[in-house]
């Protein structure tokens, strides 16, 4: 797609859809954001993790007793009492770590779905030309694994960092009133973990984007395989496409391997460094009791105390790489939240005027899809009367679907203005003025639904009647009544279930139950029969007497009833006039007719 001035280049979306370097804290508010709405659960929830943390601390205290005193003294009662309470105490972990991750995830869950609602209503209010510039597959990867990856970092997982942290600081600060020597020796991994972790953060980040970025064009891939199946099959090109999948696949691969690579290393390595630390403090606390200055229940409490304090750091070591992932897919949807529309209301919108009672004109309009190129429209004039018929023919690339899309606002002019009864057509709101134009396209766009679905599409809700009258003005009713479901037959993805001319026929009957004061026929009749394209014909006859119509057609033969025919010629307004009119000035458009029926 190219673009005008004032819209972004294909480039310039690529790059604002490229990953960018976020800070991790950034990317926590962005995503906690939704979490802390609910404060309640969220302190209730740290007061659990509190909880928890105290719990664990408690444990390794029952063995304690029981190798220092149960055991020498052989008091039953002592292991009995201490077994009891060791069991209790798990028992109570257990229901407190069982609400605590519940609540999580019900949170989790909640902020998840929030977003990627926040993120598809985002999307859909984009313009025109963000959709032409932007890869499906890449649009549904952000918003299904991108957004589950977000999940991952506010898990009951990523919470339980808290009450590891509330553990770390007291069984550090323990360790050290217990035994402040085992516990420098054990505390001088810190900093070589610290270091492992940012050497390994950058490369692990580097590999989850290329993964990301490959998955985005398998998805692609399979998009563009699946709705061209049909051109695929004719040419038979299975091969060459499966070798196109095959390279994106392998790349792919490629970029996964990589990157779990960089983890298998990262994972073993925390190990053997925590290891180190276990195996120093086990060394010379066995030197101590040996020495008798350290009980062997001490040691097994201060090696279960060691443990504890590791695990916060192997946890925090292994969140890092949801960390990692996360900034990924945090990068890619903060892009797609920061594009700015081109297509933009006013503050007041004014009221669409209904009904309409002059004219719509085109007042010196230039429009270029790209700024540097030629203009697709130069110096537009143009009148179309309200309650009458304007045609607009010529040539392929003449400019005439252009206009119809500068005036339903999918894109604006490059200069010159648009107004409607003279109000500029960017003084109303685009729903406002969408609602009241009627399109109906050469290219059919049918929903994977029913065919009641895709005729009532758009529409206000309205009685069966009223949708058996659009299909009988529309040339369908007598199909439809065949068909064992009526109105409820599913058409199939894309409609696939249809014929081309069936298409076309729903897709007149969407435009006829809208009833909208402007219709818009692009070619509305190209897909049907000669039979087929009279009988519908007579009935968008009859429809636009009473409304403001502008057909686009290549068949002249269709068009030379109209009030109004004007002739388009590499953009610019060539001839206008009537259909006999425009045959005695003997000019492009009398060379148009004659070509037909030669």
């Amino acid at each position: 797609m190219i673009n005008g001035p004032g819209r972004m280049s294909p480039s310039q979306i690529k790059e604002q859809l490229a990953a960018s370097d976020t800070t991790t804290s950034e990317m926590i508010r962005f995503v906690f954001g939704s979490v802390l709405k609910r404060r309640g659960l969220v302190a209730l929830n740290v007061a659990l993790l509190t909880m928890m943390a105290g719990l664990n601390f408690v444990v390794p205290q029952f063995t304690k007793n029981i190798i220092d005193h149960a055991l020498p003294h052989s008091i039953t009662t002592e292991l009995y009492r201490n077994v009891t309470l060791l069991i209790l105490t798990t028992i109570l972990l257990g229901i407190i770590t069982f609400a605590s991750t519940y609540m999580m995830q019900m949170l989790s869950q909640r902020a998840i779905t929030e977003l990627r609602i926040k993120t598809y209503q985002f999307i859909l209010k984009q313009d025109y030309a963000f959709f032409q510039d932007t890869k499906t597959g890449d649009l549904m990867v952000r918003l299904t694994s991108d957004i589950s990856n977000l999940q991952m970092l506010i898990s009951a997982n990523t919470f339980g960092i808290i009450g590891n942290l509330f553990t770390f600081v007291g069984v550090l600060c323990f360790l050290f009133w217990q035994n402040w020597q085992l516990a420098a020796l054990v505390s001088v991994t810190f900093p070589i973990l610290f270091i492992t972790i940012r050497f390994f953060r950058t490369r692990i980040r580097e590999s989850f984007a290329n993964v990301r970025t490959a998955q985005s064009k398998i998805n692609n891939q399979l998009q563009a395989t699946l709705t061209e199946i049909e051109l695929i099959k004719s040419y038979t090109t299975e091969i060459p496409e499966t070798q196109k999948f095959e390279s994106i696949a392998n790349e792919s691969n490629t970029y996964s391997l990589t990157a779990t690579k960089w983890q298998a290393i990262f994972q073993p390595l925390v190990t053997l460094i925590n290891t180190i630390g276990t195996a120093t403090v086990l060394l010379f606390g066995a030197l101590l009791v040996m020495n008798h200055q350290m009980t062997i229940g001490d040691l097994v409490a201060y090696l279960a105390y060691v443990t504890m304090l590791q695990d916060p750091i192997r946890s925090f070591s292994m969140l890092m790489n949801v960390f990692q992932t996360a900034q990924v897919s945090y990068d890619r949807i903060k892009n797609i939240l920061s594009y700015t529309p081109t297509i933009t209301e006013i503050t007041q919108p004014a009221p669409f005027p209904l009904p309409l009672s002059t004219s719509i004109q085109l007042h010196d309009v230039n429009f270029d899809y790209q700024s540097g190129t030629d203009y697709a429209l130069k110096n537009v004039f143009l009148t179309i009367p309200v309650g009458q018929t304007t045609a607009l023919v010529g040539r392929s690339g003449s400019g005439k679907s252009t206009i119809v899309k500068l005036l339903t606002r999918l894109y604006d002019c490059s200069s010159g203005h648009i107004t409607f009864d003279n109000i500029d057509i960017k003084s109303f709101a685009l729903k406002d003025l969408r609602q009241n134009i009627a399109v109906v396209s050469q290219e059919v766009t049918i929903i994977d639904g029913t065919i009641g679905d895709n005729i009532t599409y758009g529409s206000q809700p309205t009685d069966v009647a009223a949708i058996w009258r659009a299909a009988e003005l529309a040339d369908i009713a007598s199909f439809i009544s065949q068909l064992p479901q009526q109105l409820d037959t599913p058409v199939g993805e894309r409609g696939i279930k249809l014929s081309g001319g069936q298409k076309q026929r729903l897709s007149i009957a969407r435009a006829l139950l809208k009833d909208a004061p402007i219709v818009i026929l692009d070619e509305a009749t190209a897909a049907l029969d000669n039979e087929s394209e009279k009988a519908i014909q007579h009935a968008l006859d009859n429809l636009m007497v009473t409304k403001t119509s502008i057909v686009i057609a290549h068949r002249l033969s269709t068009v030379h009833k109209a009030n109004q025919i004007i002739v388009m010629d590499e953009g610019q307004v060539a001839e206008s006039g009537t259909h006999d009119t425009l045959l005695k000035n003997k000019g492009i458009y009398k060379k148009l007719y004659d070509a037909q029926f030669e």
